[in-house]
Order: structure tokens, then sequence, then C-alpha cells
């Protein structure tokens, strides 16, 4: 038997933090692909230390619902689940065998559906975004560089593709601020699109009222100084993620079959 884990980082203080890991976890549970699909969180339950109990297969492929290889991927999920070290690893414990995958926001296939996702909610033509430019939106953090680098990374790749005429990183919590890149977009059409897992207190509120956009459930664009400014969901919500963790899952060696997708 073969078993999936996806884990989130989850929170006691907003139910949306979780759903994109339970909406990815059933749309992968109705490819077959897995005999168990399994949730987890570091701050919610069932939490990550008692996840192999509910799990009764042999082989298990761990795949973190997270957007960097940082603090928790490399540290806090390993120590949890009493894995040998960080992904790409292979535990042997418990009469399993545990394959621990990199998380989804590193995987090659982001940067396309991240412009692929500002198109649809601008409802642009392909000429349209050229004309037209693309903040990606990171957290940040000064304690840990690797959270922002995969930011940089997805951003040069957005703007290699050229399908928008610029593409910049912004930050809440490091600069370059969200604010300022938005302002140095000049009059150009912009396209927002959060680097986050899930609708949270951030994505709702914080980053519309810092950049005075009308919030997600107002409108997702703004009419302002003769511009518009569209504000797409985040990352993770994303219907293609559920894809990008079973790819995961294939490249630390789980056997499904290419046409087999989500």
């Amino acid at each position: 038997m073969r078993a999936l884990i996806i884990i989130g980082h989850g929170s006691h203080l907003n139910a949306e933090s979780s759903a994109p890991v339970y909406r990815h976890a059933e749309a992968i549970r109705r490819t077959g692909a897995f005999d168990e699909v399994r949730e987890c969180f570091w701050k919610e339950e069932p939490s990550m230390r008692e996840v192999f109990d509910l799990v009764e297969s042999e082989e298990v492929y761990v795949v973190p619902l997270f957007i960097s290889e940082g603090y928790f991927t490399e540290e806090v999920i390993p120590r949890e689940l009493g894995l040998d070290g960080p992904a790409p690893s292979v535990t042997r414990k418990l009469g399993k065998t545990i394959r621990y995958c990199g998380p989804v926001g590193t995987h090659p296939s982001m940067p396309a559906m991240i412009l692929r996702r500002a198109e649809e909610t601008a409802g642009m033509s392909d000429e349209e975004a050229r004309r037209a430019g693309l903040v990606i939106i990171g957290h940040g953090t000064e304690r840990n560089s690797n959270s922002a680098e995969v930011i940089y990374r997805v951003t040069r790749e957005a703007e290699a593709a050229g399908v928008f005429g610029e593409v910049k990183t912004g930050f809440l919590d490091q600069p370059p601020e969200v604010g300022e890149v938005l302002e140095e977009m000049g009059g150009r059409d912009v396209v927002l699109v959060p680097f986050f897992v899930a609708e949270g207190w951030h994505t709702q509120e914080t980053i519309p009222d810092d950049l005075g956009i009308n919030r997600p459930a107002v409108s997702p664009v703004t009419e302002r100084d003769g511009r518009s400014i569209f504000y797409a969901a985040p990352v993770g919500t994303f219907p293609e993620v559920a894809e990008i963790v079973l790819q995961r899952a294939r490249d630390a060696g789980a056997e499904i079959p290419e046409d087999v997708h989500v």
C-alpha cells in the first residue's frame, strides 16, 4: 500500500489557513493514485506527531504545502515527524519507508502557473499583458534568506517568459516593500499575485489595506489614478497545486502513471 501525507502550517485563528490542504488532498484522493491520503498540520489537528498513527501503508510520501525551503521544511517538519533529514530524504521507521519531498513552492512549474493565473485574474489578452506589470508578493523575513530567494527566482523566471511587460518582487516584512514596488510601476495596469499558501489575515486584510486596494470579498480590481490594479488569489489556493503535489511524489519515486492527473 502507498500513502501520501500533505503537511500544512495551519492556524488556531483562521480556519481558511488549512482549506487548501484539504482541497488538494481531496482532489488527489479522487485520482486513486494513493491508497491513503492524509492531512496534518503544525498548528492544527491532526498534528504531525500523530499522523503516522493514521497511516497503514508501508510506502509513504510526505509533501509540505509550503512556499520555500527554510525553517519549517528543513527543521520543524523533520523533527516533528522523526525523519532522518531535510528533503530529499528517506527514513525507515515503524515498518515504513518514508520519502520526504520538497515544498510545492519551489517546483519548476510554479512560474508558468503564476503567469497563467495572473492573466486569467485580469482577463488580459497577450497584448494587454505585455503592456501591464506583474508584482509577485512574498512575506519575507530577515531570519531566513531562503524565504525570499524562492520569490526572487520565480520572479526572474516569470520575467524571462516575456508574458508581462514588467515583473517585480515585493515583500511585506523586508525590502523592497510591495507598496514602493507598486508605485514604481508608474501608470501601468498591474496584477498582484500573493505567493502565499492560503487566504488569511495578510492576503485578505494586510495587503489590501496597506496598498489601498479593494479587499478580495469586495472586488478583485481597483481603479486608481487612471490604471487598474488586479489582485489575484494566493498561489497555494490554485487548483494546479494539487498537480504539483502529485509531481513531487513522482519525483521521489512514486510509480504513478503519467496519464494520471488531478
